[in-house]
């Protein structure tokens, strides 16, 4: 992962003529499955390019925010505060969210709006940091999966490497899909409880490492199907791929979820896809969200125009084959 571009050292400053704005907007992260439930994981994602996370820091008298996501916030404000030398004064700036994915919807929106903050306050006050500090000290995020922070700041469907020589998994492949591909993300109204945090620590406490032949099964799927077949542009045997491979891995998680997918309700939505011939489906991380690939907005439309009752389309999204929109001003 590249450094972050050097910028002035750690500086408060109220001055109006110094003021700075720093602008962020990244997408959201499907992810489609963990290779293992121990450390290192390692696993498969892709950014999509909504919905969207935008974040702005300007310069202010004293630190400001105010917001459904003030701990988050806050928490990382004092990181930062600690790591820049600047004691209990926290950042002079104020934080805007102006735009946000849900929450525990498994669309790495915590990992997207925790790095977008971090960066922001970072490159608002010049403090220097490099990519991966910036990541797993001050975001505090990568600690499972580091496809969302390698999307983050790159793009592009993310094959994460089941090896940790440093606090962040590397990239052991990375893949630009196709422009007209598209992803229709769907969820159920009627929610099983949706699992993070405190939670999702205790249910990956309660897990035994892979089984040695699912890992290597998973492997092989990532390695001689998935990611070929995205490089080659092949949507037919990628959508088969990408389903056999997410299927495959939620039986990681079966003994604690009952099955592949967490909640009847997921794997009700995910078979009446599969009866209507969509094959490129699955959960994306612990849900609820469900993911539908198409070979364009022409094949989806169709389908998501027609959804049953008690199903919501969060999004008709696109590969986002780039990192986060950075845009900074004086």
């Amino acid at each position: 992962m590249s450094d972050l571009p050097p910028v002035h050292e750690a500086s408060q400053t109220s001055s109006a003529s110094k003021q700075r704005e720093v602008r962020i907007v990244t997408g959201s992260r499907l992810h489609f499955g963990l290779l293992d439930t121990v450390d290192p994981f390692g696993g498969v994602g892709v950014m999509i390019d909504r919905p969207v996370t935008e974040v702005v820091a300007v310069t202010a008298e004293q630190f400001d925010y105010r917001g459904p996501q003030l701990a988050r916030v806050r928490t990382i404000a004092e990181r930062i505060a600690r790591f820049a030398g600047l004691g209990e004064q926290l950042p002079a700036c104020r934080i805007e969210i102006a735009r946000s994915a849900p929450t525990h919807h498994g669309l790495g929106s915590g990992t997207q709006l925790s790095m977008a903050v971090a960066e922001g306050i970072c490159r608002n006050l010049g403090i220097r940091v490099d990519s991966e500090m910036l990541a797993t000290a001050l975001a505090a995020r990568g600690k499972r999966s580091a496809v969302g922070v390698h999307g983050y700041f790159q793009g592009g469907l993310i094959f994460e490497a089941s090896s940790r020589p440093g606090p962040l998994n590397k990239i052991q492949r990375r893949v630009e899909l196709p422009g007209q591909w598209c992803v229709a993300i769907l969820c159920p109204t009627t929610q099983d409880e949706a699992v993070h945090g405190v939670e999702e620590a205790e249910r990956f406490a309660q897990l035994a490492p892979a089984d040695p032949n699912l890992k290597r099964e998973l492997m092989r799927i990532a390695c001689e199907d998935l990611i070929p077949s995205a490089a080659a542009g092949d949507f037919e045997t990628w959508s088969l791929a990408i389903h056999h491979y997410n299927r495959s891995s939620g039986m990681l998680f079966a003994p604690i979820q009952g099955g592949p997918y967490n909640g009847t309700n997921v794997d009700a939505l995910i078979q009446w896809l599969m009866d209507r011939g969509v094959t490129g489906v699955g959960q994306s991380s612990w849900g609820p969200s469900v993911f539908a690939w198409f070979e364009s907005t022409e094949h989806a439309e169709p389908i998501v125009g027609r959804l049953p009752d008690g199903v919501e389309l969060i999004a008709l999204a696109r590969t986002k084959n780039d990192g986060r929109v950075l845009e900074e001003s004086n």
